[in-house]
């Protein structure tokens, strides 16, 4: 998807949030933008599971897509690879819960039950 957005308009930033993410609040992504340093590769979260960056919330700057493709042509197609291999600008979220990815149906169902009143 990343490289399919720069292929399309190459000289822009891309800021790239994935769906799973319901915990994800405007000051954070207030924090991201605000933050953006476009000398960098990219401006992203640290991961709260681990110390690796979180290629799916991030601001990618145009060059990025250069290095996106050289690290494709070498057989990695992980964002994340791409992120540790490069210079980046590496934030820490205050509210590290807000970074909760949702991959399986009993984290989903965790969430809702944390979200319901926020829902109503």
């Amino acid at each position: 998807g990343i490289l399919s957005a720069f292929q399309k308009y190459p000289n822009v930033a891309w800021l790239v949030v994935a769906c799973d993410l319901p915990f994800l609040t405007e000051k954070s992504l207030r924090q991201l933008v605000n933050s953006r340093n476009p000398t960098k590769l990219a401006t992203t979260f640290k991961s709260p599971e681990n110390d690796f960056p979180e290629p799916l919330i991030t601001i990618w700057e145009p060059k990025a897509y250069p290095k996106l493709l050289q690290m494709l042509a070498y057989g990695y197609d992980c964002p994340r690879k791409t992120l540790i291999n490069s210079d980046i600008q590496l934030l820490i979220n205050d509210q590290e819960d807000e970074l909760q990815n949702i991959n399986t149906v009993e984290q989903f169902e965790k969430a809702i039950v944390q979200l319901s009143p926020k829902l109503v």
